[in-house]
């Protein structure tokens, strides 16, 4: 019997010895390399194969500091959450030098803060029943050779893959690419703060951005790499077309937001609207429809206010493009496209006021075309003059309804519109002259020739420009998108579209509905009589098992 005991007690502790030592195993690969299970359907918690290229190609060490406070709890708890996403970053590349400092009580530390831009916050806190207010340090820098880019304040790491990767990709660079939003026309203010500022914020992140002017003839600058149209409500010259075709000719990328009506602020009043754009665009390959396109199918909302009250209704005016919907013949559809890097991670688009475009066929086949957002095939247009009242009456025959494009994009060698034609003339008014009167000024002089056909590079269309100023995140993330993938290709495209926040319910046919519904209502007690049933027989034939055997 003693023997007996040894054996089984010696056998215990080899399988114990066995177990802590797998356990040691586990725990000393796992220090080195992790592995995440994410199953979010956009992966948002997993690092983007677009970060995990930008950390492969690094050539040389990039130091990332982190300057955070190790109390209060919540700053801690941030503290922690950011260190996870550095671990993160430093297992895919070895060239990440990643330390934590905490400048606690050291003014000498917190002076070198202050001078990088890394601010002390000030933070309520409760402790122990009593409010206080803490200062805290929730900083990053990056830093490569003698470049350098601030985090100035983390507050969550919702958007720290793609503050951070912009940033190491900012201080890698060479070469900082400038985004030229085209003024003059009455555009999109990109300094107006009320309107855009945000915008030239979040960009300036990654780029630099700036305002071009094309008037009285001047070129547009040659470190420009993408020109934004946006929303011009003045009529483009033809001497300005010119500019912006030979800016294309060169290989410039250009983003055309081209309005058909005007809105004045706090109204819903709309007059039509002559950008001078449609010819140029057209040559290129997009007719644009000079038109509102409405949707009754898969609307926006509209808030107004009536009287005392504030309304919020559905607005055909306001064209919800869905990522896939349910057609006419019952079919899935897709509203936002695949095809395109810019769309494919998006679940939806909300375009105000947006005209249709037509793609045209070149005979050539050098444009490669693709609809970026199309509405569903319940959707309709309507021309001047424009009754966009909320309270209008909407409903056109079927026999009109189709689906419209409102954003597009075309890739390839472009011809000029200019070629085998003069440049044209500059027209400026002159102050020796009386007022109104115009002076011509040829721009033919000199020893500039048109250049007839472009460098491969790309343009984007969409028949609305007010969704910069009104759109939410997915409208702003498909124009960040866009600016990206012109400028930088696939780089950081794939970051941005973590988190998409609209997730309406797929669209089911009748036929399933029915099924789910007799499903929840006579599933579940036919489980639980199948479930008992087996059970049933199992005891039963244990029970025949014991009577013949006298035991199992």
């Amino acid at each position: 019997m003693a023997t007996r005991t040894l054996k089984y007690g010696s056998n215990t502790l080899v399988f114990i010895l066995v177990v802590l030592a797998i356990l040691a195993a586990i725990s000393f690969l796992s220090s080195r390399r992790f592995v995440r299970a994410d199953f979010s359907d956009d992966k948002r918690y997993t690092i983007s194969s677009s970060t995990k290229n930008v950390l492969k190609r690094l050539d040389d060490v990039v130091t990332i500091n982190a300057y955070f406070s190790r109390e209060p709890a919540r700053v801690a708890q941030i503290r922690r959450d950011v260190r996870d996403v550095l671990d993160e970053y430093r297992a895919i590349s070895n060239k990440l030098q990643i330390d934590f400092i905490d400048p606690g009580d050291d003014e000498a530390e917190k002076n070198k803060l202050r001078f990088m831009g890394i601010p002390e916050v000030q933070m309520n806190v409760i402790e122990k029943d009593k409010a206080q207010v803490a200062n805290v340090y929730m900083g990053l820098a990056v830093i490569y050779e003698d470049k350098k880019e601030i985090l100035p304040v983390v507050q969550n790491t919702f958007t720290l893959e793609y503050d951070l990767t912009s940033a190491i990709l900012k201080v890698t660079r060479t070469e900082v690419k400038t985004i030229g939003f085209l003024s003059g026309h009455d555009e999109l203010d990109i300094d107006d703060e009320r309107g855009l500022g945000g915008l030239k914020q979040e960009l300036s992140k990654q780029f630099n951005v700036k305002k071009v002017s094309i008037d009285a003839g001047r070129e547009i600058e040659k470190d420009v790499a993408t020109l934004v149209v946006a929303g011009p409500k003045q009529e483009i010259t033809e001497s300005e077309k010119y500019e912006i075709d030979q800016f294309i000719m060169r290989g410039g990328r250009a983003i055309f937001l081209v309005d058909t009506i005007h809105i004045p602020q706090g109204t819903l009043q709309a007059t039509p609207l002559t950008t001078g754009l449609n010819d140029l665009l057209e040559h290129y390959g997009v007719k644009h429809g000079n038109n509102l396109v409405l949707d009754n199918a898969s609307p926006g909302q509209l808030t107004y206010t009536q009287g005392y009250f504030t309304v919020r209704s559905d607005y055909p005016y306001f064209v919800k493009v869905l990522n896939q919907y349910r057609n006419l013949s019952g079919e899935i559809s897709r509203g936002l496209s695949d095809e395109s890097i810019v769309t494919s991670q998006l679940e939806s688009l909300t375009l105000n006021w947006a005209s249709s475009l037509e793609l045209l066929q070149k005979e050539d086949n050098a444009i490669e075309t693709i609809a970026l957002a199309k509405t569903t095939d319940r959707s309709w247009t309507v021309q001047s003059p424009y009754d966009i009242a909320p309270n209008a009456q909407l409903q056109p025959p079927s026999s009109v309804r189709k689906s419209h494009t409102v954003a597009a994009s075309l890739s390839g060698v472009f011809k000029s519109f200019y070629t085998d034609k003069d440049i044209p003339s500059n027209e400026t008014t002159s102050s020796d002259e009386p007022e109104g009167e115009v002076q011509v000024e040829s721009e033919t002089s000199g020893d500039r020739t048109t250049i007839t056909e472009s460098q491969p590079t790309q343009i984007v269309v969409v028949g609305n420009s007010s969704f910069l100023q009104f759109g939410g995140r997915d409208e702003l993330t498909f124009f960040y998108n866009t600016i990206d993938w012109l400028t930088l290709g696939e780089d950081l495209i794939h970051i941005r579209s973590h988190g998409v926040t609209d997730r309406p319910l797929k669209e089911v046919s009748e036929g399933q509905k029915l099924f789910l519904k007799y499903a929840n209502i006579a599933g579940v007690p036919i489980v639980v009589v199948v479930f008992g049933l087996i059970r049933y027989l199992l005891r039963r034939r244990a029970k025949r098992l014991v009577e013949t055997y006298g035991t199992l």
